[in-house]
């Protein structure tokens, strides 16, 4: 196993990614903090392996992220790595992203991984380690259609990392960053391919997109994640991972 009783939180667990890692972190012994953002999710990891424990966490809100600090702290008594994964895709090009809309998507995918970084740091450093991954996306690294606001809070996840990454270096914590491409057993994925006029078509269209001819399972790109919170990875910091079949090299 990649770990010794560590405890691992993990956002974003109702489904894909996060539920991936999640059950991988328990399975290479971590204690795990699931959070979830709707309740009928919180029985997804009831019958896992390993100690999980599963909590409601809006990770837009500062006081939840605070109050849950507290209960896995209380129940673990420490926290040694976060995985920054709840986020969602919201599409528009600037015409079409209003105020709102804009502010919705960065609330999401970029205010969420600086109030989780913000809220697990100082417990972190009363232990002088740990490890942070947060998931970007390949398209905080290059861009893409109808994505304005979304890219530009993925591509701030990318800078926040590197400059966590340099802040912490020297007090024990590291940082990284995974920048997936198209996942296909996630809720996001699997909405979009269902609403389209042929679903068939779609899928395909996805696949196509990647070199290597095919789009990534959830549990491929949580592994990497594991990987990067892992003593295997222990020079690395500030890294920017694309997981993406070749896609970003196109």
């Amino acid at each position: 196993m990649r770990f010794n009783g560590e405890v691992a939180l993990v956002t974003g667990t109702g489904s894909g990614i996060g539920l991936e890692a999640a059950r991988m972190f328990a399975q290479e012994g971590c204690r795990v903090a699931a959070g979830v953002h709707r309740a009928e999710d919180l029985d997804r990891l009831v019958d896992q392996p390993g100690e999980i424990f599963s909590f409601i966490l809006d990770v837009t809100d500062q006081a939840q992220w605070e109050n849950a600090i507290q209960r896995v702290i209380e129940r673990f008594g420490r926290i040694d790595i976060l995985f920054n994964n709840a986020g969602s895709t919201i599409r528009g090009d600037i015409v079409e992203t209003d105020r709102e809309l804009w502010d919705k998507t960065i609330n999401i995918n970029l205010n969420s991984v600086y109030l989780g970084c913000r809220a697990v740091i100082p417990h972190m450093l009363e232990h002088g380690s740990g490890v942070i991954v947060n998931n970007a996306s390949i398209n905080g690294i290059r861009g893409n259609w109808k994505l304005i606001a979304y890219s530009s809070a993925k591509g701030g996840v990318v800078a926040m990392t590197r400059s966590l990454a340099l802040d912490c270096a020297q007090r024990g914590i590291r940082v990284n960053c995974i920048c997936p491409a198209t996942v296909g057993d996630t809720r996001m994925t699997q909405d979009t391919i269902g609403a389209a006029e042929d679903p068939e078509a779609m899928k395909q269209a996805f696949a196509s997109l990647h070199p290597i001819g095919r789009v990534a399972t959830a549990r491929e790109v949580a592994a990497v994640a594991v990987f990067l919170a892992s003593a295997d990875a222990s020079f690395m910091t500030g890294a920017v991972i694309p997981v993406d079949g070749g896609r970003a090299s196109r």
